[in-house]
């Protein structure tokens, strides 16, 4: 489980160092709801979501399963890690879908 977690870090890493570079700030925006993206609690929800998806599978060994899940998000090719187009969709979908719930919701 330490190596999910380091390497799920390393993803959170990349991440963010990149949405400050394109953005100037580690915040993410979705239907006019505003987040700040931070390390810890992305790099937890990589996890948490690799475990998952390797137990919905049917996987024993579900760490194991969880870790090549993770491997797919990132380049580690290069002087800096790079997020890939996969890893780069999932984390923008796991945001939106972070910032949709946390929307209040109007009852009449």
């Amino acid at each position: 489980m330490e190596q999910l977690q380091r390497l799920a870090e390393a993803i959170a890493d990349a991440y963010i160092r990149d949405l400050v570079r394109v953005s100037g700030s580690a915040q993410f925006s979705h239907v006019g709801k505003e987040g700040v993206v931070r390390r810890e609690l992305l790099a937890s929800g990589l996890v948490d979501n690799s475990v998952y998806a390797a137990r919905l599978n049917g996987k024993v060994d579900y760490e194991r399963a969880a870790y090549p899940m993770l491997m797919r998000m990132i380049s580690l090719d290069g002087k800096e890690y790079q997020v890939t187009n996969h890893g780069k969709n999932i984390i923008d979908g796991m945001l939106r879908l972070a910032l949709t719930k946390s929307a209040i919701r109007v009852s009449h």
